[in-house]
């Protein structure tokens, strides 16, 4: 009971602080066109906090089924599908290097992208993305 009690909790947890943190930064961008020193950095680890939110959830499912396959409402048998031992780590392991692959991909270019916003000096939210839209004419004009 204890891991989806908790696993469920922090699910539901984290997309309400998901929400909160990006209500607060679209707040923020709308009225004073910068965010504060503390939502900024507080932006850092709610990158990572959709991943922490889908394990949770997924604790949640997998965990919570377990009960009933103790209790002999489901069997064993049914709940188990015909795929090999090999063909199950095959696809673990495969999954396994793509998201790692995945990870990477993001991890460099949220860096280069906070490289070059250093760099340039650019206190725009969102660097080259906002200037340029800002300098297109509106449609009509």
């Amino acid at each position: 009971v204890f891991p989806v009690f908790w696993g469920f909790r922090v699910m539901v947890g984290t997309g309400i602080l998901m929400l909160l943190v990006s209500w607060s930064a679209a707040f923020f961008l709308k009225r004073r066109h910068s965010l504060p020193k503390p939502l900024a950095m507080l932006m850092v680890p709610m990158a990572l906090s959709g991943w922490l939110a889908t394990l949770a959830g997924w604790y949640t499912t997998e965990i919570g089924r377990q009960p009933w396959l103790v209790t002999g409402v489901l069997k064993t048998g049914d709940a188990v599908g015909p795929v090999a031992g090999s063909h199950v780590a095959l696809t673990l392991a495969t999954y396994l290097v793509l998201y790692v692959l995945l990870l990477i991909a993001y991890l460099g270019v949220l860096v280069h992208l906070a490289l070059k916003a250093a760099k340039d000096g650019d206190s725009s939210p969102l660097p080259g993305v906002m200037n340029a839209a800002m300098s297109q004419p509106a449609a009509g004009e």
